[in-house]
């Protein structure tokens, strides 16, 4: 589009030549404004009247102007006259000599005269040659046409982008909220009204949208409904449990703990999937308390302490700073809890995990940060982004032998974004896993 504007504008002087005898005009310029100048100027002496412009234009087929200025500078037919006219007018009445003169494109004669009434007047003609291709590079002519084409194809350009551009944004948008776990998302009108491949593009991004949020709904009711129906079995065997104790003898009692502790097992997987489901309803967002972090991690730290005494380990708790957050304390306590819990489960016996708690700058805002390390093995690279998916275990046989099933970190995960932080992990340099989570600091 903008080459066929480029070569319409720069090719128009060319497209406007309708005269044919525009060469033969060229050639003897001078002789045609002379002869149109005399022609009137006689018409004057002899008291006839000057010959009208269009019929005299019609025979000679060029396009020349004829002036009859008076002393005063009035043109008798009381058209408007341009400056540069007027100007050779004066210098013909006072010198009363016959003057031409040249200026680019137009040829121009003036010749005093006197009419039949005595009158002394001025006629002057005015002669402007057709374009020739050498004229495109005067400044004079390629300027402003350069001018009116850079603001024809800006205005087009603006336009265009705008019409690109602006269903591309909105698809963008969409996609960063399902991208951020807004199931909801669609494109919508009236972008998916569009009869284009943008059009389709749009209606086949909330064709998918709208799939998995039936897929996501349908599984999240499935673990809902199945955790929720899991409970009445549960605890009828614990009843049942207690009843076979007091009627089994000591032989007995080995298969009794056995099931008590899978029962117990299984009464944690289920609390641990209705928190993570209620986390993914939205259900567990922040409510606004003003949560000392400090004090919050103080008694996490005691517990896991608690239970590193059976064994040999210790969990050590540094503070730079105890900064306080908003939000829900159950939550961070449950968030800060896994992590440090993970990690004692995961340290080399003997050795201490570190609890370290601050602020720092983080993307343009004060951030609380916890730092929880261990001393174990640590995770493969590849694992790391996927340690806070649900029921996902970096080694099956290790994490049955520590009661894991890969829910305590995404739950973590989902508890921290529901306060507008972050939580990621990743293999310290002098060893073990380190998971930072990352909080707003409360304004008040």
């Amino acid at each position: 589009m903008a080459v066929v504007v480029v070569v319409l504008v720069v090719s128009s002087p060319f497209l406007t030549r309708s005269h044919p005898g525009v060469e033969r005009w060229q050639q003897h310029a001078g002789r045609f404004l002379e002869e149109g100048v005399n022609e009137v100027a006689v018409r004057l002496e002899n008291g006839d009247d000057a010959e009208p412009e269009e019929r005299r234009r019609s025979r000679r087929g060029v396009p020349m102007q004829v002036f009859v200025l008076d002393g005063d500078g009035v043109e008798l037919q009381g058209r408007p006259v341009d400056r540069p006219i007027l100007d050779l007018a004066d210098r013909v009445t006072d010198s009363g000599e016959e003057m031409s003169e040249r200026s680019g494109s137009i040829h121009r004669m003036a010749r005093p005269v006197i009419d039949a009434d005595g009158r002394p007047l001025v006629v002057v003609g005015e002669l402007r040659r057709p374009p020739r291709p050498q004229d495109l590079l005067d400044p004079r002519v390629l300027l402003p046409r350069l001018a009116v084409l850079t603001l024809v194809i800006g205005l087009f350009c603006f336009w265009l982008a705008r019409y690109l551009t602006s269903p591309v944004a909105s698809l963008r948008a969409a996609t960063r909220k399902l991208a951020a776990g807004d199931l909801s998302a669609r494109v919508g009108p009236p972008v998916a009204n569009r009869r284009d491949e943008t059009g389709d593009l749009a209606r086949d991004f909330d064709a998918m949208a709208q799939r998995l949020e039936n897929l996501v709904g349908s599984q999240r009711r499935l673990l809902r409904d199945v955790s929720h129906e899991l409970r009445s079995p549960l605890a009828r065997l614990g009843v049942a449990l207690e009843l076979a104790r007091q009627r089994a003898g000591e032989s007995a009692s080995g298969p009794l703990d056995r099931i008590e502790r899978e029962s117990h097992r299984l009464e944690v997987l289920i609390e641990r999937l209705l928190s993570l489901e209620r986390l993914q309803a939205g259900a567990g967002r922040a409510d606004g308390k003003l949560v000392d972090l400090a004090d919050l991690i103080e008694k996490v730290v005691e517990d896991a302490r608690f239970e590193v005494d059976a064994g040999d380990g210790d969990v050590q708790l540094v503070w730079a700073a105890k900064p306080r957050v908003t939000g829900s304390p159950e939550l961070l306590h449950s968030a800060v809890e896994n992590v440090v819990r993970n990690g004692v489960a995961h340290t080399v016996p003997g050795s201490v995990v570190d609890v370290w708690l601050g602020e720092e700058q983080y993307h343009g805002g004060r951030m609380a940060v916890v730092r929880v390390r261990d001393r174990g093995p640590g995770v493969p690279a590849e694992e790391l982004e996927r340690l806070f998916e649900p029921f996902h275990r970096v080694d099956d046989a290790r994490d049955r032998r520590t009661g894991g099933v890969g829910l305590g970190l995404a739950i973590t995960e989902r508890a921290v974004r529901a306060h507008g932080g972050e939580v990621e992990a990743r293999n310290h340099p002098e060893g073990g896993l380190e998971v930072t989570i990352r909080l707003p600091v409360a304004d008040r």
